[in-house]
């Protein structure tokens, strides 16, 4: 089953509401770069490749949204990876019922003291434990 969220990014021109797909293969957020720049995220400057679900590379900047709420809890200053979605992985998304310029990775989901729910597709809360 396929994890869904609830979130809204809010960058330094502008904000997005909707529903995104939770990949938990993904370690980091990733946002196609149009979405990014109606946003007006911030760029670090610092570049990471990264291997989709299908062996393509892609290389990708590291960028800053100011806030990144998912299912209720927000996240400050929260690091995306911003690249350029083909059409194939947009159709995907859409299909899949989710926005398609965005993909929450499981760092963004940890941080919000939340796990995926494979049984509900779903996120749920969860208390932060310190070791």
């Amino acid at each position: 089953m396929i994890v869904k969220s609830d979130i809204e990014l809010k960058g330094l021109k502008g904000s997005e509401k909707c529903r995104a797909l939770v990949d938990t293969g993904a370690t980091m957020t990733v946002i196609d770069k149009h979405l990014a720049e109606a946003l007006g995220v911030m760029y670090t400057d610092r570049k990471r490749m990264l291997t989709s679900a299908t062996g393509h590379k892609l290389e990708g900047e590291i960028a800053v949204v100011r806030e990144l709420t998912i299912d209720g809890e927000t996240l400050d200053y929260e690091k995306v990876l911003v690249v350029e979605f083909n059409e194939e992985v947009k159709k995907t998304l859409s299909e899949l019922g989710v926005h398609d310029s965005i993909i929450i990775g499981v760092t963004t989901v940890e941080l919000a003291s939340l796990i995926p729910d494979l049984t509900t597709g779903r996120l749920r809360k969860v208390e932060t434990f310190l070791f």
